[in-house]
């Protein structure tokens, strides 16, 4: 947790900052939005995901692991090919 002043210095300002483990599934095959949207909602769903971004120009996605989740990568590389016609070609 940090704190802070704002601008005028008369108010603290309390934010937290969460950490978060980051993994780029590289995927062969997404063409459009509705396959991304699919991705996402497949991968969003395995447990200790927080988030999900697909970027369909660079083919793929990248997944926020909660802190202190395990998510192995055959995990996400099954989740992704079991929701259609996606070849996982690598996980960093």
């Amino acid at each position: 947790m940090m704190i802070a002043c704002c601008n005028d210095g008369t108010r603290p300002v309390i934010f937290k900052i969460q950490r978060l483990d980051y993994k780029v599934v590289k995927i062969e095959g997404i063409e459009c939005e509705t396959c991304a949207g699919k991705i996402q909602e497949v991968l969003e769903k395995v447990p200790g995901v927080e988030k999900v971004e697909v970027k369909t120009e660079k083919n793929w996605a990248e997944v926020f692991i909660e802190k202190d989740a395990v998510v192995c990568d055959t995990l996400l590389k099954s989740a992704v090919e079991q929701c259609g016609d996606y070849i996982v070609t690598g996980i960093e």
